[in-house]
């Protein structure tokens, strides 16, 4: 299996639980930077992909409030929602009947969302709706790393040199003791601060190392 094929099925794996677990009829999972640019990692057919296109398109919608807020997003009947009327009559066109956003959060940093809809008009319950957010949070991280690697931001820290290695891992010591995670999570707002600004990750550890970057006073 190739690159390409091994990213399209870590995709897959990512994306279909939202299939599996949620009464839906199609997700697309995305991850944005803070200049909106999107990154999809995974979609499970055409109707769920034109819905993130619409988006973009229209520069309004759903998505971006539910990245913004980092809490979900739910129109369970688009024909009777008061927001976003131009994203809703395209949604409409395509004969959904609801939308349904997850983000997917890394603490409190939101770094992209689940776009799930139904064709059917109709709520999803509640242990519907606490599912799709613990799958925002349980994806959220190997998301982020994925949608690095298929922008082509990432290279691999044994391909760096020594000395940018050592202050990677001098950068999370210090994040750890500012936020009080685990290695894994410093490492992960790190990657998400570089993702979301569009600088890269030895950018990110160089200016924590320097003191100019304390992500104790960073606003997620």
């Amino acid at each position: 299996m190739n690159a390409a094929a091994d990213d399209v099925a870590e995709g897959s794996i990512l994306g279909s639980p939202f299939l599996d677990l949620l009464p839906i009829a199609g997700v697309t999972i995305s991850v944005l930077n803070r200049q909106r640019k999107s990154t999809v990692i995974y979609s499970s057919g055409a109707t769920a992909s034109r819905l993130e296109e619409i988006h973009f398109d229209l520069g309004d919608g759903p998505l971006f409030d539910c990245v913004a807020d980092a809490h979900p997003v739910l129109i369970p009947d688009i024909s009777a929602a008061d927001h976003w009327p131009l994203f809703l009559s395209r949604a409409q066109e395509l004969g959904v009947g609801g939308v349904f956003v997850f983000p997917l959060t890394l603490g409190a940093a939101s770094v992209g969302a689940a776009v799930c809809h139904t064709t059917a008009v109709g709520a999803l319950d509640e242990a519907a709706v606490g599912a799709g957010s613990a799958l925002g949070r349980a994806i959220a991280g190997p998301a982020l790393r994925l949608a690095i690697r298929l922008a082509g931001d990432e290279k691999r820290d044994d391909d760096l040199p020594i000395e940018m290695r050592r202050q990677v891992h001098q950068a999370t010591g210090m994040v750890i003791l500012q936020l009080d995670v685990s290695a894994t999570d410093a490492l992960a707002r790190m990657r998400a601060y570089a993702f979301s600004n569009g600088i890269s990750l030895r950018e990110v550890a160089r200016d924590v190392v320097l003191r100019d970057l304390d992500f104790s006073a960073v606003q997620e």
